[in-house]
Formats: structure tokens, sequence, C-alpha cells
């Protein structure tokens, strides 16, 4: 049997598996050819350059969710370990209905990088138990999955993004940016409520409603809005 066939047989299997995973050894490598695509219990990897699988990389499916910035996954998560580094490729994340979690056939496909943030992604396929998205540029890939993130991103100071969420929330406000920052939260008559440098706010003990928060870099002094929403 010649290696490309066996390289055939592999994915197969890998696909039907309940527990399925692609394990490299320390001294080996997988080539996946542009086009080509790797399934791994249907997370299908189409790489859009030729992209090479490092030794002691392993890809694994759990039937577990993920905590999201608001809400839990679907129970189908996808795990690099080591993380996917330099990956471009159009991903497709296929779910049943066992696999939902209550979530709805508008979910968006996670990612989750090597540093532990989590970006969301829409799906653009428009075809229910499968979440589609391309990843042009690379990137790093540590877990995938699919679910309601609801993530608010704005880019600031040209390629910093800083993202909010949960939003809505009951409690707790995460900021996500690498930099200091000041932090404003204004009602909706202009009153300021509260003004920290601390990237995770307790809003608990706000009234229900809407909030205007204003996020300052203090090293280049632009500032963003958001609308926050308290439940």
């Amino acid at each position: 049997m010649n290696k490309i066939t066996l390289f055939l047989l592999l994915i197969f299997s890998f696909s039907f598996s309940s527990h399925a995973q692609v394990s490299v050894g320390e001294n080996g490598n997988i080539e996946v050819k542009t086009g080509a695509t790797l399934d791994v219990a249907g997370l299908e990897i189409t790489p859009i350059s030729d992209y090479n699988i490092s030794p002691g990389v392993t890809i694994q499916k759990s039937n577990t969710s993920i905590v999201l910035p608001n809400g839990d996954s679907m129970l189908r998560s996808y795990y690099l370990d080591a993380s996917a580094e330099n990956l471009s490729a159009v991903l497709v994340y296929n779910y049943e209905d066992a696999d939902m979690n209550g979530i709805t056939h508008n979910a968006k496909m996670v990612v989750v990088d090597a540093s532990g943030n989590s970006m969301e992604y829409e799906d653009t396929d428009e075809l229910d138990y499968q979440v589609t998205s391309e990843f042009q540029d690379p990137g790093s890939f540590s877990i995938v999955t699919a679910g309601d993130a609801t993530l608010s991103v704005e880019t600031v100071d040209g390629e910093m993004s800083i993202s909010v969420f949960p939003n809505p929330t009951s409690s707790i406000l995460n900021i996500n940016f690498d930099g200091d920052l000041n932090l404003s939260i204004y009602n909706m008559l202009g009153q300021q409520l509260l003004e920290t440098n601390d990237k995770q706010i307790d809003i608990s003990g706000f009234e229900r409603g809407t909030y205007i928060l204003i996020v300052q870099n203090l090293e280049s002094n632009n500032s963003t809005n958001f609308k926050i929403i308290k439940e």
C-alpha cells in the first residue's frame, strides 16, 4: 500500500471516530497540500497554502463545551496541542443536534489562540449543521468550537483591537487590550458613574439599562466608545 492510500484511509477512520485524533510523533510530519482537506472527526482543515503539521502536535475532538464570553459553546470542541501556528486555511466545523447545547444554527465559529484569546468569526456557508470560516491571514489555533459568543470589538490605533465581553452582562465586564487603559462608564444622561484602570469591571450594582463605556488608550490618548447593556 502506498503512502497516499494509507493517508486517505487514516483520514477516513478519523472522520468516523467519536474520540478521533491526529497525533504526529516527535520525529514525524504531516504535510497537507493546498486544496487538500484534513478531516478530524468533523473538523475539516483545507490549507490555502501548503501546511506542515509539526512534530508533537495532536488534534483531538472532545465532546465537551468551553466557556465563552456570552455562554457555553456547543458540545464539540477541537483541541490542538501544541497550537497550530501560521495557518491560513478554510475551516469547516460540522455538528449534530446532540452537539448544539441550546445554540441555534446561527452559531459562529470561535477560535482560541495560543495566548488564550477567543475571537468569533461569521459563518459563510448559510448551511445548517456546519460553520465555515476562511482565514486568509496566518493565525494561531489552539481550540476551535462554535457558539453564540457575541463579542463587542473595535479597532483603535491602527491594528490594535479592543474587545469588551460579555455584552449584555449582569455583573462582570471584561476588557481585552494589550496596553494601559482609562475606562469610564456613563449613563444615558451623560453622568459619569465609574472611572478605573481595571480591565475587569463589576457593574452588578448598576440598574438595568444601557450605558456608555469610554475607553482611552493611555499611550496614544486615542479613545473609543462602547454601548453596554446591563441585564
